[in-house]
């Protein structure tokens, strides 16, 4: 089936979207790294969180996005406790010992986690070409792990404690992806992602708490700066671009 020039630069535009995201949130590692040092991790996702909640706020007002309905409010709350605050508080803390590079490469484990489980769980086929990325994604997080060295895991036995949380945190997303999927066919992807943001900000203030009394006024103008990277660009405008996208491929 042949596509028109228009759907051709549609569906390039797409992936640049897609990719243009994507190099934001890869980035995103080595802006938490920067804030680690003068803001506790629990503390950055929460910050973060906050920021992103009121855009996306602003962004469910400006476009009239459909409300959300009672029924649906369990699913909200979870996907807000999995994708938002939990994913978010096993990212940070892994990042504590692991290194940016480490977290870019282990979180693409993310897609693995939600084949494995849409076909335990969905009961959605697994192709012989997902088994094979399967297994080469597997691999490289193992490599990337254990540092290429099977004989001497215990040389770094804190960076791969990180790699192991970072890798918890794919799954919380995984799990959270799988829950949307209900929840899409009643929502814009949009919408879905503005209302798990809200929640995932309420659960992540207990977070928080556990690292109570943080001194706000002594974190510097880059660590601000990077904290508002990751709420404005990282998670409310990355979200809605990814989701915008996405939305086109649905179509």
């Amino acid at each position: 089936m042949q596509i028109s020039q228009d759907e051709k630069g549609a569906l390039i535009k797409c992936h640049l979207s897609l990719l243009f995201v994507i190099i934001i949130w890869g980035s995103s590692f080595a802006s938490i790294k920067v804030i680690l040092p003068q803001v506790p991790p629990n503390t950055i996702a929460l910050l973060r969180f906050v920021i992103a909640s009121i855009v996306l706020g602003l962004f469910l007002v400006i476009t009239k996005q459909p409300r959300l309905q009672k029924h649906d409010l369990p699913g909200i709350l979870f996907c807000g406790f999995s994708g938002i605050a939990i994913f978010n508080v096993l990212q940070n803390q892994g990042l504590r010992y692991a290194g940016a590079t480490d977290a870019a490469i282990l979180i693409a484990m993310s897609p693995v986690f939600i084949a494995l489980l849409s076909w335990g769980i969905l009961k959605e086929r697994i192709s012989k070409l997902q088994v094979a990325g399967i297994v080469i994604a597997f691999a490289g997080s193992v490599l990337v792990a254990t540092n290429g060295s099977f004989n001497g895991l215990g040389f770094n036995k804190l960076r791969i404690y990180g790699d192991l949380l970072v890798l918890l945190s794919s799954f919380a997303w995984a799990i959270f992806s799988i829950t949307l999927k209900k929840l899409l066919t009643r929502y814009p992807p949009t919408t879905i992602m503005a209302y798990s943001t809200f929640a995932g900000t309420v659960f992540l203030i207990p977070f928080s708490l556990l690292e109570y009394p943080v001194n706000l006024f002594a974190v510097n103008s880059a660590g601000w700066l990077n904290i508002i990277y990751l709420g404005l660009l990282a998670s409310a405008l990355g979200n809605l671009i990814w989701n915008s996208a996405l939305i086109r491929f649905l179509l």
